[in-house]
């Protein structure tokens, strides 16, 4: 009977050893990759938490910024792949805000606006803004800038009509005039040009014309909507009146959204 060599023992080893090396570099992997999953992951739930969080905050600080007697809620969405980046650079990349059932001066309305590049320090200024305010015909009454027109309002389709006395060889005349919105001087106001006239439904005479025309009016949009915002485009429809506004960029103090334009 034959005894086996040292040698031969170390070979017959060899194989069980290198197998068991295998194993626990395969383990050391297999936790290393974990490891990484599981801390992106985290680091998602972190984003959504960071988020989350400073959506809210920002909505409750603008809703607390509005004129006093305004309800409503402030919807605030931040986009980009990571906030807790963004904040870390001082800056948000885009935002989004919005709202259905805002009331501010006893008006309601609905807007969204996308703000790019958001400062998180105070007294920053944003960059580019855009933004959209969708008003109805009741809440369109209650602007003051109405009042300049002599009554309400009724929405048409891209037209409004509204009553007016006309004065005619003497005589003032109540009529209803039809007129069309157009924007003017850069945005900054509105020019309501009238384009029929009737009374008790009946068109009024080419004799009317020259009183017609005298009756255009021009409203400052400017002191409606912040300084440094001009009025894009204006849509008229029965469900309302839209108005697109654009901004290079509003300052993020009180004084300055609060602070608007002027026609002078």
């Amino acid at each position: 009977m034959s005894v086996s060599k040292p040698d031969d023992l170390d070979a017959f080893l060899e194989p069980n050893h290198n197998v068991k090396k295998r194993r626990g570099f395969t383990i050391f992997m297999i936790v290393l990759i974990s490891l990484v999953v599981i801390g992106a992951i985290l680091a998602v739930v972190a984003d959504i938490v960071a988020r989350n969080y400073a959506e809210g905050r920002a909505a409750e600080e603008i809703e607390s910024s509005l004129p006093a007697g305004s309800s409503g809620q402030v919807d605030v969405k931040i986009h980009g792949l990571s906030v807790i980046l963004q904040a870390l650079s001082g800056s948000l990349d885009d935002v989004t805000l919005s709202s259905s059932n805002l009331v501010v001066q006893k008006i309601p309305l609905t807007f969204t606006a996308d703000v790019s590049d958001v400062p998180l320090k105070v007294g920053g200024t944003t960059g580019p803004v855009e933004a959209s305010i969708h008003v109805t015909e009741k809440a369109v009454n209650e602007t003051k800038a109405v009042n300049g027109l002599g009554g309400s309002i009724s929405l048409g389709s891209g037209d409004f009509a509204f009553d007016k006395t006309l004065t005619v060889l003497g005589q003032s005349i109540a009529t209803q005039i039809t007129a069309t919105p157009k924007l003017a001087a850069g945005g900054s106001k509105l020019s309501v040009v009238p384009k029929s006239a009737s009374v008790n439904g009946a068109a009024l005479p080419a004799v009317f014309a020259p009183a017609l025309r005298a009756a255009t009016q021009t409203v400052c949009l400017a002191g409606y909507v912040p300084k440094n915002a001009r009025v894009t485009s204006l849509t008229v429809k029965p469900s309302g009146v839209t108005i697109d506004l654009r901004s290079a960029g509003l300052p993020l103090t009180k004084t300055g959204l609060t602070a608007t334009g002027s026609c002078s």
